[in-house]
């Protein structure tokens, strides 16, 4: 097939939070896929604590390792069996600290049965917003080394925008994340930005470095701004 990553190199020390942005079909996805181990790549490798990540035991990767996309997927059960698959042999009780620990014990008491809510299908009965949360918790329950992030992007209520903000926060405080950013603010609060462009890592630095720069960042910051970003 034809090549949809090229040239890139890049070294993320640990506890550092990476934002990822680009446009639409740029590559982001595939890079955040690939660190995974979602998808293998034809060429080059990736290490992980300088390790080969194709020599990483699967196991062990999927240990350190998670992977929240953009639409958690979600199983026809309750908040709380969904959150227990992130840590099967989780209690009640470190489930509901996870959600204390993430500020998120008001939102899930709001809902109709609380954490025994059934989510439905593909949680079908919950906001994309809310899927997103669930799938946040599942995450902080499994107390990953890194964390790789999509950035829900369709658009979510005001209120559900403060605790997904706030989740975020904690779940990445001192811990090595690579975050699809679809918000502005992601990019900004970030301690570097990779800018990917048809295929390529075209601009690496912070936000204020990159916006000096004049380049593709720049530009997207502009369109970020005026409201006509394709991210």
């Amino acid at each position: 097939g034809p090549i949809v990553l090229d040239d890139v190199h890049i070294r993320i020390e640990p506890g550092e939070r990476i934002a990822i942005v680009g446009e639409t079909g740029s590559g982001k996805t595939t890079f955040t896929k690939l660190v995974a181990r979602l998808m293998e790549p034809q060429d080059g490798e990736i290490l992980l604590g300088g390790v080969p990540v194709q020599d990483v035991p699967f196991a062990s990767l999927r240990r350190r390792v998670g992977y929240v996309p953009q639409e958690g997927f979600l199983h026809d059960a309750t908040i709380l069996e969904n959150v227990r698959y992130g840590l099967l042999e989780a209690t009640d009780l470190q489930v509901k600290q996870a959600f204390v620990d993430l500020e998120l014990l008001d939102w899930v008491r709001s809902l109709p049965d609380g954490p025994t809510t059934e989510v439905g299908e593909r949680g079908s009965r919950i906001s994309a917003g809310e899927r997103q949360l669930v799938a946040l918790v599942r995450a902080w329950i499994r107390d990953v080394d890194l964390l790789l992030l999509d950035e829900a992007t369709s658009a979510v209520d005001p209120a559900l925008e403060v605790s997904l903000r706030n989740a975020l926060n904690h779940l990445l405080e001192g811990r090595t994340s690579l975050t699809v950013a679809h918000r502005l603010s992601t990019a900004e609060a970030s301690d570097r930005v990779l800018v990917f462009d048809q295929g390529r890592l075209v601009e690496v630095g912070s936000h204020d470095e990159l916006l000096a720069m004049e380049g593709v960042y720049a530009r997207m910051h502009a369109d970020w701004v005026a409201g006509t970003a394709t991210v």
